[in-house]
C-alpha cells in the first residue's frame, strides 16, 4: 500500500510482548517539536472487544497519560461510546469520536492493526472546554489535532 506506515521490526515485537502482558500497548509518533503527534493503542480490539484508541497534538507523554487512564478503564469493562465525555482521564473533558478507518489505516501501521483499524479518536476542547463542532470553538485550535471523522455538518 502506498503510504503505509512502516514500524521497526524490534518496536513490534516489544508492543506484542506488552499486548501479550497487559492485552494491549500504546504507540506514538512524533516529538515535542513535530506539526502532527499522536499516540494510539493496539490491542484493545483483540483482547477487550473495544476499538482502539488514538489521539493528536497533545505532547506524547501527555497524551500517553490520558490513554493509559482510558485504556485501564476500557480493561476494566468500562467502554467509551461516541458522544458521552470521558471525565477524570484529563483536566479538561475529553469526547470520544468514532474515527474513519479508511484515515487510521495510513496511520497505524499494518505489523500492528493486522486488519483492524476499528478506532476511537481522543478529541480536546478549546480552552473554554468548547469542541471543534460546537458554536464559539476557537478555531484557531483547529491546527492542533487532526481530525479521523468528518466535522462538517456537526456544528461548525
Amino acid at each position: 500500500m502506498v503510504g503505509e506506515m512502516f514500524i521497526q521490526p524490534e518496536a513490534v515485537a516489544t508492543l506484542r510482548r506488552r499486548i501479550a502482558q497487559e492485552g494491549w500497548a500504546m504507540a506514538g509518533v512524533g516529538t515535542r517539536n513535530a506539526a502532527v503527534t499522536y499516540v494510539y493503542t493496539v490491542g484493545l480490539q483483540k483482547s477487550f472487544a473495544h476499538p482502539d484508541l488514538i489521539m493528536f497534538g497533545i505532547a506524547p507523554a501527555h497524551a500517553r497519560s490520558v490513554l493509559e487512564v482510558i485504556a485501564q478503564r476500557v480493561k476494566a469493562g468500562e467502554p467509551v461510546h461516541e458522544g458521552v465525555m470521558i471525565l477524570g482521564a484529563a483536566q479538561i473533558p475529553l469526547m470520544p469520536r468514532v474515527a474513519d478507518a479508511a484515515r487510521v489505516e495510513l496511520l497505524v501501521p499494518a505489523q500492528l492493526a493486522r486488519g483492524h483499524y476499528d478506532y476511537v479518536q481522543i478529541v480536546w476542547p478549546d480552552g473554554k472546554d468548547r469542541f471543534p463542532w460546537e458554536a464559539g470553538f476557537d478555531r484557531r485550535r483547529l491546527r492542533s489535532q487532526s481530525f479521523l471523522f468528518d466535522i462538517e455538518g456537526m456544528g461548525t
